[in-house]
């Protein structure tokens, strides 16, 4: 192929732009890896610990209530509550909204109440007239709450 000595001449000057702009390309990855960093470290700082007593017994008819602490505010977020019975998959139960209302799925509803105590950043689980079906385990959890158009979700 046939180059002018003009095509030449311009290379060497394509490669020394290329070089200039490599510490842009540099900056460019610094930031990248100090915005990942400063997520990734923001992330851990919202780290939420919830802790529930490790078991209870109760006998058929009585009421259970235990309690769920957590580490932040319990009027900043909704928190859910799941129960898995052995050999089930798991089994959504309602939730206390950060304003304190709730809801129960219908499933539950009129069996089990759900309370805060904003002071102790507590949450309580309470289910009433107890049966041996009701046996399994029961967990509390941060909530998210999703918005949008439900077409698009």
């Amino acid at each position: 192929m046939y180059h002018s000595v003009n095509s030449f001449i311009h290379k060497p000057l394509n490669l020394h732009i290329n070089s200039f702009y490599y510490p842009q390309n540099t900056m460019r990855s610094f930031c990248i890896v100090l915005l990942v960093l400063i997520s990734v470290s923001y992330v851990l700082s919202q780290t939420v610990t919830l802790d529930q007593p490790g078991s209870a017994v109760v006998k058929p008819s009585q009421t259970l209530k235990f309690p769920c602490t957590v580490s932040v505010s319990v009027s900043s977020n909704y928190w859910t509550w799941i129960r898995q019975k052995t050999g089930s998959g798991l089994e959504y139960i309602g939730y206390i909204n950060s304003d304190g209302s709730t809801y129960y799925a219908p499933t539950f509803q009129g069996k089990v109440t759900f309370t805060r105590e904003t002071s102790k950043n507590e949450l309580y689980f309470e289910m009433s007239n107890m049966r041996n079906e009701d046996s399994g385990i029961y967990y509390c959890a941060r909530g998210t709450v999703i918005t949008g158009n439900q077409d698009s979700l």
